[in-house]
């Protein structure tokens, strides 16, 4: 199982923060990832890769798409870019608000969240879910991305 390198517009790029996705999924195994704020389909790609070298599990790509009103996704890209790395029979694209699928309890063995995280989404998803065995992955948590435009706003 060796990783590929994604070639996909993403801020996670730079650090090539795909590898560690990857990472993580071939260490736990999971059967159920969710993905959410999928952008390009970056991290929805790094996360097939794994599942895809390991022959489990499913990555349930969620965004509000357009309902976005700053840089947001387009399914039909993300649809791309899965089939491109082919790695369409591991994922599951849905439009999905994060805020409804809190509602829902929808299970799930892995979680990647990337959407404009702030205190109150880490706070609201560590409540909901330290008393479980689910692995959370968060974006953020840098000082320079707080700063970006769109985030102060």
């Amino acid at each position: 199982m060796t990783y590929k390198q994604i070639d996909i517009q993403s801020s996670y790029k730079e650090n090539d923060l795909g590898q560690t996705l990857y990472n993580q999924v071939i260490r736990y195994k999971p059967n159920k990832i969710i993905d959410f704020g999928i952008l390009y389909g970056y991290s929805t790609v790094a996360l097939a890769q794994a599942c895809k070298d390991i022959n489990t599990g499913t990555v349930y790509a969620y965004d509000i798409f357009s309902d976005y009103k700053y840089n947001h996704s387009v399914k039909q890209i993300v649809e791309t870019h899965v089939f491109n790395y082919n790695v369409e029979a591991y994922v599951k694209i849905k439009h999905m608000d994060f805020y409804e699928w809190l509602k829902t309890d929808e299970d799930f063995d892995m979680l990647h969240l990337d959407i404009s995280n702030d205190g109150n989404i880490i706070n609201t998803i560590y409540n909901k879910f330290k008393d479980t065995n689910k692995i959370i992955i968060f974006e953020g948590g840098i000082r320079a991305r707080d700063d970006v435009p769109w985030m102060v706003e």
